[in-house]
């Protein structure tokens, strides 16, 4: 069985490069049984990419438009919502949505109320990292994964998104080796942590598909600690661009199979929200 599916899609509505419909018709064109939206949700603070309330009530409106017209690709209205988004804003886009992908894109605000995303430019992460964490780029990545996993475990969302996220500037901006056992341990201490929240551990290849990384989030080592664990996982290209809507998904199935995960979970193709999806 084919894996036709992908839960972490983007459209114009947040930062991504197609329009909703743009989008489920490449979807289509692929043969996928299932597409999920999962527009960045509202903040209580500017990013330049979240949605505003009114742009994320205008994404759920036309989202639910499409729903009706029940075509024979499964659609699925959800977000991706950030742990630092704000307690009412996160209730408010939880409520409205029909499932939700949990990401953390920084680490705490500075005493200023600054955020600096680890995902943004490696410059700035690396000025905050000097001056906030004197240097030490550890730390700066202990806390991001106790923003994480305290996220996690509180909000429980149906998947967790893109879980090393640290690793896009990592090497950039000089903030760790991700080879080094320090790190290691603090990253798989954190994904012990995390796994209580019963979610769907996403297996992302966004960051090969722009053109950060040459593996998928997450690490092989974590995707291993995962499946002794337990744990589900799906996979998805974190999708801006519909040309890359199933970018390296051959070779990372081929990852997750070496990790000893037997199938792969995938947005429903009727109903229920996943189904259990054997690659070929």
């Amino acid at each position: 069985m084919p894996f036709l599916s992908n839960c972490h899609t983007h459209s114009t509505y947040c930062d991504g490069k197609n329009p909703l419909r743009e989008m489920i018709h490449a979807a289509e064109n692929l043969g996928f049984v299932s597409l999920g939206f999962s527009g960045h949700g509202m903040m209580h603070f500017e990013t330049g990419y979240s949605m505003s309330p009114a742009a994320q009530s205008a994404y759920f409106h036309e989202l639910r438009s499409i729903q009706q017209e029940q075509g024979r690709l499964r659609i699925w209205a959800g977000l991706e919502l950030d742990a630092l988004a704000g307690e009412e804003q996160l209730k408010q886009s939880i409520a409205s949505a029909d499932y939700v992908l949990g990401s953390t894109h920084y680490v705490l605000p500075t005493p200023e109320g600054e955020y600096v995303a680890v995902d943004g430019p490696a410059q700035l992460l690396k000025e905050h990292m000097e001056k906030h964490f004197a240097g030490d780029g550890l730390a700066m990545a202990k806390e991001y994964y106790q923003v994480e996993t305290d996220f996690l475990l509180h909000y429980r969302p149906d998947v967790i998104g893109h879980f090393d996220l640290i690793r896009k500037n990592a090497a950039i901006a000089g903030l760790f080796d991700e080879n080094d056992p320090a790190y290691r341990k603090i990253a798989l201490d954190a994904l012990e942590r995390a796994f209580p929240c019963g979610s769907i551990l996403e297996v992302n290849t966004g960051g090969m598909g722009r053109g950060y990384l040459s593996t998928p989030y997450p690490t092989f080592e974590l995707l291993c600690a995962w499946r002794e664990m337990g744990g589900e996982v799906t996979l998805s290209s974190d999708c801006h661009d519909f040309n890359l809507l199933t970018y390296a998904f051959d070779e990372t199935l081929a990852l997750i199979r070496k990790a000893g995960f037997d199938h792969v979970m995938r947005l429903g193709s009727g109903e229920k929200l996943w189904e259990a999806c054997v690659p070929a």
